[in-house]
């Protein structure tokens, strides 16, 4: 019979069971090299084997001799998905060479795919979907320049301007400050952004529009 690591890499349920079940290995069990059936399902995407092996008690986050998680070895994205969302494998965890999965795998120069969605882990949670909808944003708005006499410029700053420092109050400075950090904080970091951008555009676009129709009429027919 085979053993139960070869049994988990076939996806061989019955033999992976069959050693749990009799108390001979649990289901985190390492070989000599710390490799458990918990690598071997995740490396060749056995979901139902992995689901299996995790609700025996079986540690989704195991480390083998090289210090590399179950993640570590995923080959495609519904694996690591499920590792991490289904799971809760920590993506954040590094092995002896101090890699996480996802340094680990793309250093492989392999699975793309996995290195991308682990990616989006690590800054957030950004999805393809949520970045092509603040592409199209930016794309809709109104190219730097001069528009109708109005000089359109976008600039994106960490702290406020010496002018703006000089208008707003030190109780304004700290709201901004406290609405901005709860923007990059929230689920949908994104749209509160984009909101912002938006807003200041109208306004700006207000503001001119205001001040134009304050001019004289002999100065708007020139």
């Amino acid at each position: 019979m085979v053993n139960i690591w070869v049994a988990a890499a076939d996806n061989q349920r019955e033999v992976v069971e069959k050693y749990i079940s009799s108390g001979e290995f649990a289901a985190d069990a390492k070989d000599p090299n710390g490799y458990t059936p918990i690598h071997a399902a995740a490396s060749y995407g056995h979901l139902e084997l992995l689901q299996y092996l995790i609700d025996k008690q079986g540690d989704v986050n195991v480390q083998d001799a090289e210090g590399d998680t179950p993640l570590h070895h995923v080959e495609d994205v519904a694996t690591a998905k499920y590792l991490v969302e289904k799971l809760g494998a920590d993506y954040k965890i590094k092995n002896n060479d101090g890699m996480t999965a996802v340094e680990y795998i793309e250093d492989d120069d392999e699975f793309p795919e996995v290195v991308e969605y682990l990616r989006t882990l690590a800054h957030g949670g950004v999805d393809d979907s949520r970045v092509e909808d603040a592409n199209d944003f930016v794309a809709s708005l109104p190219a730097p320049g001069t528009v109708d006499g109005h000089q359109i410029r976008y600039t994106l700053e960490s702290d406020p301007s010496k002018q703006e420092q000089e208008e707003l109050s030190e109780e304004e400075l700290a709201e901004r400050r406290k609405k901005i950090e709860a923007i990059l904080n929230s689920d949908n970091p994104e749209e509160g952004l984009r909101d912002i951008v938006r807003n200041a555009v109208q306004e700006g676009m207000m503001n001119f529009q205001a001040e134009s129709a304050d001019e004289p009429d002999s100065k708007k027919r020139r």
